[in-house]
């Protein structure tokens, strides 16, 4: 997603709240959307605090502040959850905004500090190995037995909730924005040249050699690729496609498994389709991709849910009613199907040595609460739904129901990325000979062997 140099610190208190979002929250309370009436945290008391904001009740948490890392995609989410929580309980969330890829170094330099700061954080689920091998987090295994009945574990999606919160036998996390790829389409550009959405990467490779070739001298091309060095991106493009086509990146026995026959099919796909993308697939991160579909400049994007809430939203697209959304194409061969990898995906997670523990786990079990969730994926602040009740439920389905019917649809075959302790090494390998492949410089079958041997090192595999 889009990166920011600078780091930000923003502090919540007072502040008035959008009517749209009192209007939403009326509603709600009246269809018993709300689920529960109070909620508690840890203490010597029991203590309980109103759901509804600005509700009548003592602020249980007056005077505290909880500090919290997240990144500029995350940062109105925060700024909303900061005074929402904020008016319940009287506490300050101060959220620090750092870019994207640093989000883990941040982390293990605030730990290292003499002084940590934080006290919540915003992590990838992917990470999950790393940081509990390392005895960043907080176990929250007991904290959710203890508030199930507000948090509603049961209600998360299944294809998130343990790949988003286990490692090791224990919960580390709660979900916190449901992250998968789903392939947007501007419809009048199909329409244009007789396509259907596509079905196959092959339906997706004709669609976008067809209309970069008629389009291009007008600024349009029949897809954009975000293949930019952040992993997070250019793994998630090749993923879309090594799943569909049945591959995978590790074995049953955590073998690498980057010399299969899905592997090569699907790399030498991405290859030949990035020849008909937006130029430069390289130069192609999350705002360009998004802008440049939102803009009506390209034809079809990979991206994840958020952008069809976005299309329909006057301030910031140009497609209004001239879009839609299907899961993303199959490849070809035996193991083909639409599969959905659980690209990026963010938890919150407490951290090993927060100065104010109590504070954050109120903040934790607070923004993770089905109510909040549910305003966070009404608001339109790039937050896509970890829970059932919301992406099937009537008030979301009525805000985004194409999104709402696509996102179902794929996660019924979803696939995390690996969680281990080496994860990010590895991805990063990975993504360094995916650009090489695209850029020309690798065979596909080059760039797969070399990453598989660098794995096989890594994982101490090699011989065995």
């Amino acid at each position: 997603m889009g990166e920011k140099r600078q780091e930000m610190d923003r502090s919540w208190g007072k502040g008035g709240m959008p009517g749209s979002f009192i209007a939403t929250l009326a509603v709600l309370a009246l269809t018993g959307i709300l689920l529960a009436l109070w909620w508690t945290f840890d203490g010597d008391a029991r203590q309980k605090a109103p759901l509804l904001p600005g509700g009548a009740g003592e602020k249980p948490l007056a005077g505290q502040k909880v500090t919290a890392l997240t990144h500029p995609n995350h940062a109105r989410a925060f700024r909303l959850l900061g005074q929402w929580f904020y008016e319940e309980t009287g506490a300050v969330v101060q959220s620090i905004t750092t870019q994207p890829s640093d989000i883990l170094g941040y982390f293990e330099r605030d730990l290292a500090s003499t002084q940590p700061r934080l006290d919540v954080v915003t992590i990838r689920y992917y990470h999950l190995g790393r940081l509990t091998e390392q005895h960043m987090l907080a176990d929250v295994t007991s904290l959710i037995e203890r508030h199930k009945a507000a948090l509603q574990p049961e209600d998360y999606l299944p294809a998130l909730y343990d790949a988003y919160t286990e490692y090791g036998g224990k919960r580390w996390a709660l979900p916190f924005d449901g992250d998968t790829h789903l392939l947007f389409f501007r419809k009048s550009l199909l329409d244009k040249y007789g396509f259907s959405p596509p079905d196959t990467w092959d339906d997706y490779l004709e669609i976008a050699h067809t209309i970069t070739e008629n389009e291009k001298a007008n600024g349009i091309y029949g897809t954009a690729i975000m293949m930019h060095p952040f992993v997070s991106l250019s793994v998630a493009s090749f993923l879309n496609r090594l799943y569909s086509y049945g591959g995978a990146l590790l074995d049953a026995d955590f073998r690498p498994a980057l010399n299969s026959p899905q592997a090569a099919a699907a790399l030498a796909a991405l290859v030949e389709q990035a020849a008909y993308a937006l130029p430069s697939p390289m130069e192609t991160d999350y705002d360009v991709s998004r802008e440049a579909f939102l803009g009506g400049k390209v034809a079809m994007v990979e991206q994840w849910t958020n952008i069809g809430i976005q299309a329909e939203d006057p301030s910031q697209s140009l497609i209004q009613g001239d879009w839609g959304v299907v899961p993303i194409p199959r490849g070809n061969g035996p193991g083909a199907r639409h599969a959905a990898p659980l690209n990026s995906g963010f938890s919150l997670a407490l951290s090993s040595k927060a100065p104010n523990p109590d504070a954050a786990r109120a903040f934790l079990l607070f923004a993770s609460r089905p109510d909040i969730a549910l305003r966070l994926n009404l608001a339109n602040v790039t937050i896509d739904p970890t829970r059932v009740s919301v992406l099937q439920g009537e008030p979301y389905r009525r805000f985004a129901p194409e999104v709402s019917a696509a996102a179902q649809a794929a996660l019924a075959v979803s696939i995390p990325w690996p969680r281990l302790p080496q994860s990010q090494e590895l991805l990063e390998v990975l993504a360094d000979h995916l650009l090489l492949a695209v850029g020309g410089q690798e065979s596909p079958q080059q760039a797969l062997g070399a990453t598989q041997e660098r794995w096989l090192e890594i994982l101490g595999k090699r011989g065995k």
